[in-house]
């Protein structure tokens, strides 16, 4: 591996001159976290019957409005690496039709002929696969985390269903996307794009690992009756706290699918995405990048299977308040000229990820139901989610009073 990648004077006055204009550095955490690491990805029926020409000629409109949609990851220095905005930054690609319905295509292949991203240097950090069928198109979405997190890319699938549509949408906030204009990928300096085979050792691993990873998922269906009936009996219980509809999904997922998910392990830890937008006084609602930190709530399994769903729900409850509120959030983290950053010092004592005991609860029901985004079950669905985590929940409000969680496993699940 070089050690020293930008000791060429020219290269780093190249990256001053840039930086804010169509270079972003990445922050601390996401230099530690994303490099190598998989991408979130989604698969979508999409049923309307539009032209996947004119899908295409609108997606690449939305990726003009969404810019760090369109970029490249480069390496500035040891380990640590940027986003440079190129003009060919994503992946659009559209496979010859396949002759069938959607009941009788198999999920499974659908994602082996998709393009997955990877975040590597020089590589493109979104792809999107069409597919024509036979009552429809199947879409497949890969998604770099270095570009944004789940909110950032269901904002990216709002507008461009409204550019589909014909109708406005919010334009997303400049604090985080590039000034300047774009410029080729076969305009970056080689240097900036190293092989694999010069990255660090963690980086590689990551590559490997990801490739050979198996995983599994389901859904869970949530009615408003079952959540207005656990409403009513955790009142019965306790009135202390107000559980939320996504505290109470959670707590029931977990009691049902710990021992499935993480059979190897006596100690859970529970970690729940706090997004920023909502707490943070600087920070836009319709920021484009990665805006959140994880909230921690901890179970022995044996806990998990004496508590009721509602004491669950008032652990993680707690733990979700001490940090969900502007002076906390304002001590972790600030927005500096090139997005969101979170104090390096905050991690000391933060216990890192460990995928054998570890479990992340991603609620997205906050956004928009999913008939708004062009995924209503009139207009097409989403069929697969995969958020880039081993074990984990992601909810997802399909329409009013129908919400869906996908649990994903790294073991078959019952």
């Amino acid at each position: 591996m070089r050690t020293h990648i930008l000791d060429n004077k020219q290269n780093i006055k190249y990256l001053e001159e840039n930086y804010g204009n169509n270079i972003l550095p990445l922050s601390s955490v996401e230099n530690d976290c994303y490099p190598g690491k998989i991408p979130s990805e989604i698969v979508l029926f999409y049923k309307k019957k539009v032209p996947i020409s004119k899908l295409k000629k609108d997606l690449h409109k939305t990726i003009e409005h969404f810019n760090l949609f369109s970029s490249r990851l480069i390496m500035i220095d040891e380990d640590k690496f940027a986003l440079q905005y190129c003009t060919d930054g994503a992946v659009i690609n559209v496979l010859p039709p396949i002759k069938a319905v959607f009941n009788a295509i198999n999920l499974d292949d659908i994602k082996k002929m998709m393009v997955h991203v990877k975040t590597l240097p020089g590589e493109p950090l979104l792809a999107v696969t069409g597919i024509p069928i036979e009552d429809g198109i199947l879409c497949g979405i890969s998604c770099s985390h270095a570009i944004g997190d789940g909110i950032s890319l269901m904002l990216f699938l709002y507008a461009w269903n409204c550019i589909i549509e014909g109708n406005d949408f919010p334009r997303p906030s400049s604090q985080r996307l590039f000034k300047g204009r774009p410029i080729r990928s076969d305009q970056i300096d080689q240097v900036f794009t190293p092989p694999l085979s010069e990255l660090s050792d963690l980086i590689q691993d990551r590559v490997k690992d990801g490739s050979n990873i198996q995983t599994y998922f389901t859904r869970e269906y949530f009615s408003d009756k079952f959540l207005a009936e656990m409403k009513i009996k955790a009142k019965s219980e306790n009135v202390e706290y107000i559980i939320s509809d996504n505290q109470i999904m959670t707590s029931f997922l977990l009691k049902k699918y710990h021992d499935q998910i993480l059979p190897k392990t006596d100690r859970i830890v529970l970690r729940n995405p706090i997004n920023f937008r909502d707490i943070h006084p600087d920070v836009d609602s319709l920021y484009i990048g990665n805006a959140y930190f994880n909230s921690i709530a901890e179970f022995t399994k044996d806990e998990i299977d004496k508590m009721s769903i509602y004491q669950i729900a008032c652990r993680l409850n707690e733990s979700i308040t001490n940090m969900r509120n502007e002076s906390f959030i304002k001590e972790i983290a600030y927005l500096s000229e090139y997005g969101i950053e979170i104090k390096a010092e905050v991690f000391k004592n933060y216990p890192l990820f460990n995928v054998d005991r570890d479990i992340v609860s991603s609620n997205l029901t906050h956004l928009n139901d999913l008939e708004s985004l062009f995924l209503g079950p009139d207009i097409g669905s989403i069929l697969y989610i995969d958020a880039s985590v081993q074990t984990g929940f992601t909810m997802l409000k399909e329409k009013s009073g129908r919400i869906f969680a996908q649990i994903t496993s790294r073991y078959p699940l019952i």
